[in-house]
C-alpha cells in the first residue's frame, strides 16, 4: 500500500490524457564525485533546476564542478525550452518543468537533494508535493504564495521589462537585476547567454498558487542584493517548511555572482548534516 499511495502522488490525473515529452538526453548533466575524495556511501546526489531564461549550463559554472570536486555526485537539469532542451510544447507550463524534473530524478542512481533557483525553486516545491527527496534547497526562491512582490519590484526597478512580461513578451533582465559585484565583462557574458522563456511559465510565476508541502529538510537561501525578490518572500517561505531563511552576499543569481563559493558551501554543509535513512530493517 505504501508504494501505491507514492505513485498516487506522483502521477497527476492530467499526465494521463496529456502525458509529458519524455526527457531527452541532453537535458541531464552530471559531473561524478571526484574519486580523490573519500565520500559517505550515504551522501545523496545532488540535482540542480535553474530558473527563467537559464539553461543548466549556469551550474555548470561553478557549483556543479565544486560539488563535485567536494566528493558529491551532481547533476544539472536543463528545463525543456531551454538550452539543451529543445521542446515540440511551444508554451512549455510550471506542469512540463515540473515532470521534467520527475524524469531527471528516475535517471538518478539514489534518491537526491534537489536544489532549485528562482522559478527552479517554484518548481522543486511541486516536485516535493510528490517526491520524497532527501532534502531541498531553495535558493532565492519566487514567493511560495505568488510573485506580487517580485512584480512590485520590477515596477519599481525595471518599469520595462514588467510591461513586457505584462504583453507576453519574455522578461530580458540586466546585470543590475542579477548580480552584485560581479566583474562586467563576466556579467556581460552571462546575460547575453538569456533565453526566451515561455510567456506561460512567465504568467504562472506570479500568479496566486496553492502552498506546498514537503515532507523532507528544506534549507532557504537569499541574496543580501537581490534586485527582485523582496527578503520578506524568502522569509515566508523558509518559515512555510519550518526552516529559518540565511542571507548571504550578492544578487539573484547566487550561483554566477562574485562570492558564489559561499553559498555553495552552505549548501553542502546542510546537506552532509542531514540525516541519513533509516535502515530497513533485519528479520
Amino acid at each position: 500500500m505504501p508504494i501505491l499511495r507514492t505513485r498516487a502522488k506522483v502521477m497527476e490525473p492530467l499526465a494521463w490524457a496529456f502525458p509529458p515529452e519524455a526527457l531527452d538526453d541532453h537535458q541531464l548533466r552530471h559531473l561524478p564525485a571526484e574519486q580523490s575524495v573519500p565520500a559517505s556511501a550515504q551522501r545523496p546526489p545532488l540535482l540542480f533546476v535553474h530558473g527563467l531564461g537559464h539553461g543548466n549550463w549556469v551550474f555548470d559554472e561553478h557549483w556543479l564542478p565544486a560539488a563535485a570536486a567536494q566528493g558529491f555526485d551532481a547533476y544539472a537539469v536543463s528545463l525543456r525550452g531551454h538550452p539543451g532542451a529543445p521542446s515540440a510544447a511551444e508554451r512549455p507550463t510550471l506542469r512540463d518543468y515540473t515532470h521534467d524534473v520527475l524524469q531527471a530524478i528516475a535517471a538518478l542512481p539514489a534518491p537526491p537533494v534537489l536544489i532549485g533557483h528562482s522559478m527552479g525553486a517554484l518548481v522543486v516545491q511541486r516536485v516535493l508535493e510528490r517526491y520524497p527527496a532527501r532534502g531541498a534547497a531553495l535558493v532565492t526562491p519566487l514567493g511560495d504564495r505568488h510573485g506580487f512582490g517580485v512584480a512590485a519590484r520590477l515596477a519599481r526597478r525595471a518599469p520595462a521589462q514588467l510591461a513586457r512580461a505584462l504583453v507576453g513578451l519574455p522578461l530580458r533582465f540586466e546585470a543590475r537585476h542579477l548580480f552584485a559585484g560581479l566583474d562586467a565583462h563576466e556579467a556581460d557574458r552571462h546575460i547575453r547567454r538569456q533565453v526566451r522563456d515561455s510567456s506561460v511559465s512567465q504568467y504562472q510565476t506570479v500568479l496566486p498558487r496553492r502552498r506546498h508541502t514537503a515532507r523532507c529538510p528544506v534549507l532557504v537561501l537569499g541574496a543580501a542584493d537581490d534586485a527582485l525578490v523582496p527578503p520578506a518572500d524568502i522569509v515566508r517561505t523558509a518559515r512555510r517548511y519550518g526552516s529559518t531563511a540565511r542571507f548571504l552576499a550578492g544578487g539573484h543569481a547566487l550561483m554566477l555572482d562574485r562570492d558564489w563559493s559561499r553559498p555553495l558551501q552552505v549548501l553542502l554543509d546542510w546537506v552532509d548534516a542531514i540525516p541519513d535513512p533509516p535502515r530497513p530493517a533485519v528479520r
